[in-house]
């Protein structure tokens, strides 16, 4: 299996922590498929799916700054937006589960249990929050809010299933430095066979157009 690498040198400890919680909970581990091999067992985390997430976040998406649409890096203020979201779901007594800081080490977001963690989301999905509390860019921004809850789940669920994990090494550089180093664990969870150079399939029919003088033919 892949080794762990930090995005460390980008990203502060709080936001990997944040991020690997998120993608945690998102797809977690699964323990009792370990009997079938190690890959079965593979989560978000062991294959560094916060990684790609907040590689996407800092790198991929753009926002209006007034009349412009800006690269703006978005993974440390959406880590942001997470925790504040999880301290007012704390304070709300909503909590379902115990926090445990000691776990990840990280903040309110992350010694959440994973089942809170979803709650969080769904809760700020919802906009059952005080958005003036919120750090930019998401301050009083509903729509943004939303949107971006929306892309952490997908965004998730598509590293996952990518062949992103696959290309190692390379997995952080840009995609035209990217060379996949083995077979993606998640295509081997799914059964998926790998990319395929086509299939036979009726793509419609021949036609020939014979012209006579004026007049022209389909045949």
């Amino acid at each position: 299996m892949n080794p762990k690498h930090e995005y460390s040198s980008i990203s502060d400890s709080q936001t990997v922590t944040t991020f690997k919680a998120l993608v945690e909970a998102i797809v977690p581990s699964s323990p009792a498929y370990a009997i079938y091999g190690e890959a079965y067992a593979a989560g978000a985390v062991d294959l560094c799916i916060h990684e790609y997430m907040i590689w996407e976040l800092d790198h991929n998406l753009s926002l209006f700054l007034g009349y412009y649409l800006e690269d703006i890096p978005m993974a440390a203020p959406t880590a942001m937006l997470l925790n504040d979201g999880a301290a007012q779901y704390i304070a709300s007594g909503k909590a379902l589960d115990p926090q445990f800081y000691a776990v990840w080490g990280g903040g309110p977001f992350a010694s959440l249990s994973p089942r809170d963690r979803i709650r969080v989301l769904a809760m700020l999905e919802q906009l059952d929050i005080d958005l003036g509390t919120l750090p930019p860019p998401y301050k009083d921004d509903g729509g943004l809010i939303t949107f971006i809850v929306d892309y952490l789940n997908r965004g998730t669920m598509f590293g996952f299933y990518s062949e992103w994990s696959a290309y190692g090494s390379t997995r952080l550089k840009t995609p035209e430095e990217r060379r996949l180093e083995y077979f993606p664990i998640s295509w081997k969870q799914v059964g998926y066979p790998g990319v395929s150079k086509g299939y036979r399939a009726l793509r419609g029919f021949m036609l020939t157009i014979e012209r006579n003088g004026t007049k022209e033919e389909i045949r």
